[in-house]
Order: C-alpha cells, then structure tokens, then sequence
C-alpha cells in the first residue's frame, strides 16, 4: 500500500517557505491572539525539528511574513474578522517551484512487482518541455530503458501527471503498468527482491 497522508511532503527548511506552504493551503488567523497562537506553533514546530534549538522567535516570524508582502509572494487581507494570507501569482509561482524542486515518489512497504513505463513522444517545438521532463525522471530515479522510455517500480502516476501538466505535454505522455516475466536486471537496478 502507498502511504500517503496529509503529513508525507516534503517540509520547508525555512520561515519563508513555510509561510509561503502555509498560504497554499489557505490559512486564515482569527484575531490577533489566533495570529500569535499560529507564530507560537509554528516555531514550536520548528523549534521542534531542531532538536529544542530555538532557533527562530517572534521577530524572525514578522520580518518573514514582512518580507515575502514586500516582496509580493503573499498578501495579508482583513476579512469578516480574520487575517488572511494568501499567494499571490509571483507567490503560486514560487510555491509551483518549491513543489517541483522538492517531488519526491513514495515507495511500497511492499512492493506489488508491477513496472511503470513512462513513454513519450514530445515535439521538437516543445524542447525545453521534453528535456526538463526527462531531466525530472532521472532526477526522480526513473530508469532509462529507451531515450523516450522510462521504467519506475513505484506508483507514480499523480507526480508524472503533475510535472506534465506543469509543462503542458501531458498529450504527449503515455503511462503503462505492466508486469515482467525476466525482470531480473530491473530488479537488480532498484535493489528490489
């Protein structure tokens, strides 16, 4: 079975993009006592992480949150009563790239022995899409099979949608699960029994 929960991403190493993963998800602060009880769980959470090290404070959290508005990646509305932080287009952009930087595939607890073949036939015109997409496969652990066809032992199918849909070639792309009668040498690859 695949594990994925609500809590299986990849968390962010910095305040910023916390905050930026935060909005993404749509936070809302009911007043400013809730805008403080948020700082204090998000650096306890970090504080957490670091093993006790209180790395981060109040501060450090307001010039963040100052920042990324400057910088217009947020913005922070007042609504029926509650603070709301939000991204912005410059900030969806950046939250796309954090997201893509970071994609990383779940394996099974136990593998159910089916390969996935990522086969793609993408036009000259759309270059830089095809050699970005090729580059996040092996980037991801794909294994190489043909120059246009990539093998994974895991389910993938919502991170290969996800980079082609990004990229605008998800017509281009076929996904195949299949099983493999002499599939020695993949296993071998992927250290699989």
């Amino acid at each position: 079975m695949r594990k994925n929960n609500l809590l299986s991403f990849h968390k962010p190493e910095t305040l910023g993009k916390w905050i930026i993963f935060l909005a993404a998800i749509g936070i809302s602060l009911s007043s400013p006592a809730g805008t403080r009880r948020f700082l204090s769980e998000l650096e306890k959470y970090l504080s957490d992480q670091r093993g006790g090290q209180n790395k981060y404070n109040s501060h450090d959290l307001s010039q963040a949150l100052y920042y990324l508005k400057k910088r217009q990646i947020i913005k922070i509305e007042e609504s029926n009563g509650k603070t709301v932080i939000k991204l912005t287009e410059k900030g969806k952009k950046r939250k796309w790239q954090y997201d893509f930087d970071n994609m990383k595939i779940s394996k099974q607890d136990k593998w159910d022995k089916k390969w996935r073949f990522i086969m793609f036939d993408i036009p000259e015109e759309k270059r830089f899409a095809r050699e970005s997409f090729r580059n996040k496969l092996k980037d991801l652990g794909f294994y190489q099979f043909q120059k246009s066809v990539w093998i994974y032992p895991y389910p993938c199918e919502d991170e290969v949608d996800f980079i082609a849909e990004n990229f605008s070639i998800g017509q281009y792309i076929n996904l195949i699960i299949v099983q493999i009668m002499d599939d020695k040498p993949l296993r071998d690859h992927f250290k699989l029994p």
